[in-house]
């Protein structure tokens, strides 16, 4: 009995210490995400310029890129509606092609932080090889 009631206040004490050293998230930009009444394109273009901290002339070429890549997964989704493999090859090509554009405009740290952002960090290294 005394075993157990010490391993459940050991258990307890390293789990709240663990959750000290966890790190913030962007919660209060969630937040203000979600009061506006913004999306596609401009809610990318908010998103990307408040976690990367583009400067303006990154945040103009930001935006008509995001503007082109919306309007491609638009046309996209329409022509491929029924064809779900065909639609999934087509959204992975507009994205392999939007990072291509993005190594152009962002310097390493903010692209690395992008990828981070999509979700896609591990898929730098394969696009990198589906282009060759």
């Amino acid at each position: 009995m005394k075993k157990n009631l010490l391993l459940l206040i050991t258990l307890l004490l390293s789990t709240a210490g663990y959750a000290q050293h966890m790190g913030l998230t962007d919660d209060g930009l969630d937040e203000v995400l979600l009061a506006i009444d913004i999306e596609g394109p401009a809610m990318a273009n908010l998103e990307m310029k408040q976690v990367l901290q583009l400067d303006p002339e990154q945040y103009s070429q930001v935006e008509r890129l995001n503007e082109a890549r919306y309007q491609k997964m638009l046309e996209a989704e329409q022509l491929y509606a029924q064809n779900e493999v065909q639609r999934s090859k087509t959204f992975r090509s507009i994205a392999i092609e939007t990072d291509q554009t993005l190594k152009q405009v962002l310097d390493e740290q903010q692209m690395r932080r992008y990828l981070e952002l999509e979700g896609r960090f591990n898929t730098q290294f394969v696009s990198e090889n589906e282009e060759k």
